[in-house]
């Protein structure tokens, strides 16, 4: 555990060190602070796990120092020190992570159980937090939903890449580690440069025979399932190329035979797709199927449907390719099915707005039950039944009034509303104008 002593009276922090390293093996003294000041950039410089803080220095107060540490690292416990036994003191430092409170001059016994406490705190707390790392390494590899992790862990994380070392080393803790996967988040967006400058000066601390495959940096947490394949597939080509010590994966021509899979499969095309798997099944490498996995992956989440549920280390065998393309295929074609479906059901409404049409009535024309109609048509329009059945009356309207050849009577009758004064307020609400207010605004122009 990491300590940082903040006290101005020298001989006290000079005591204190004396005392914790005669009585603690396991606690190192990274720095010793004056006043405040000190104390908070010492803290930035050490991220230290514990600080006796003082209360009473010159300049900046242990009250606000603790504050400004809290801030900038909220993980960080403190043990206030002090010779004032003031509750108003303790009172404002429980919000800054005060653990314990010292009074000086203090005996032994209460000081040594004091830090024995927040020791034992501490350790329990980085048990769980690696225990969460952990969990959240094996989500991002299994392509798991790790959202919530990710906001628990990594709040201000912009990007982030796999890498992967091919002997299991010891690294700094910026680093989350499982056996010999690396994983780093950043709070900026991460481009190729910024990656290969972060693997260099890693690579330039382990020892010279550690070979690091790299993935590339991604955006959002479901992504990052590609980077720990990226960099699976990049430590492979290192180690048998014995060129490099750290890069990326090697880059897959694009004009891949297999593309007439992938084609085939998007443009929903079954024979097209099989009679394309026949010619190129045994062309699936473990670089090329690694492509068309993510390629499939990506095609599918693009349109809202359903992933098959088999990981990509499964896919070792024509077979079970095939199986796979037999779920995504379907996924494809259903995608396809619901597009057209709603198409009618659009061009439905569009023919029949002017009467009292209702979401039961469009569903049963596109064969779909009510509650899947609403959710697929919300889906793909972004828009609820009534809310496009409404767009579409008022844009019609608008039509109307600017030709300025019909009633008020005669143009809410024309676009479905009986009650004139109804569908005044309608527009109203939506266009911020009554319909005579438009009207008015159009003759202007």
């Amino acid at each position: 555990m990491r300590i940082i002593i903040a006290e101005d009276e020298m001989l006290e922090r000079k005591a204190m060190r004396k005392f914790l390293e005669e009585n603690f093996h396991d606690i190192e003294v990274v720095g010793e602070a004056a006043n405040g000041r000190q104390a908070a950039k010492l803290a930035d410089e050490h991220q230290p796990d514990l600080m006796l803080m003082d209360i009473q220095m010159p300049g900046m107060s242990g009250l606000d120092a603790m504050a400004t540490i809290y801030q900038n690292h909220p993980t960080t416990k403190f043990i206030m020190v002090t010779a004032y036994d003031s509750f108003d003191y303790a009172k404002q430092a429980i919000s800054f992570g005060v653990k314990e409170y010292i009074l000086k001059p203090s005996k032994k016994e209460e000081t040594i159980k004091a830090i024995r406490h927040v020791q034992k705190e501490i350790a329990e707390e980085k048990e769980t937090l690696e225990t969460k790392k952990a969990l959240f390494i094996n989500r991002l590899i299994q392509g798991e939903q790790a959202e919530s992790l990710k906001q628990n862990l990594f709040p201000n994380m912009k990007s982030g890449f796999f890498f992967i070392l091919s002997e299991e080393q010891e690294l700094p803790e910026t680093y989350i580690t499982l056996d010999k996967i690396g994983f780093y988040a950043s709070s900026q967006t991460l481009d190729k440069a910024d990656v290969l400058k972060q693997m260099r000066k890693l690579q330039l601390e382990l020892p010279g025979d550690t070979y690091i495959g790299i993935g590339y940096p991604y955006k959002q947490p479901a992504d990052l399932t590609n980077s720990y394949y990226e960099a699976k597939q990049a430590l492979r080509h290192l180690v048998q190329a014995k060129k490099k010590k750290y890069g990326f994966p090697p880059q897959v021509d694009d004009d891949t035979e297999l593309d007439a899979i992938w084609q085939a499969l998007e443009n929903g095309e079954q024979e097209a797709l099989w009679h394309a798997f026949n010619q190129h099944a045994s062309q699936i490498t473990e670089n090329t199927g690694m492509e068309l996995y993510f390629r499939i992956k990506q095609l599918l989440e693009e349109k809202g449907r359903k992933i098959p549920n088999i990981e990509l280390t499964t896919l070792t065998t024509p077979e079970a390719w095939r199986d796979f393309l037999e779920l995504a295929s379907l996924e494809v074609k259903q995608s396809f099915q619901s597009k057209n479906k709603i198409e009618r059901a659009k061009q439905y409404i569009d023919e029949h707005y002017q009467e009292a049409i209702s979401l039961e009535d469009v569903s049963a024309y596109t064969d779909l039950s009510p509650n899947y109609f609403a959710s697929l048509f919300h889906e793909a329009t972004g828009l609820t039944f009534i809310e496009y059945m409404t767009a579409t009356r008022l844009k019609k309207a608008k039509q109307l009034l600017q030709q300025n050849e019909w009633s008020l009577k005669e143009i809410s009758a024309e676009v479905g509303y009986k009650d004139p004064n109804y569908f005044s307020r309608v527009f109203k609400k939506h266009t911020g104008h009554s319909p005579k207010q438009y009207q008015n605004q159009l003759l202007k122009q």
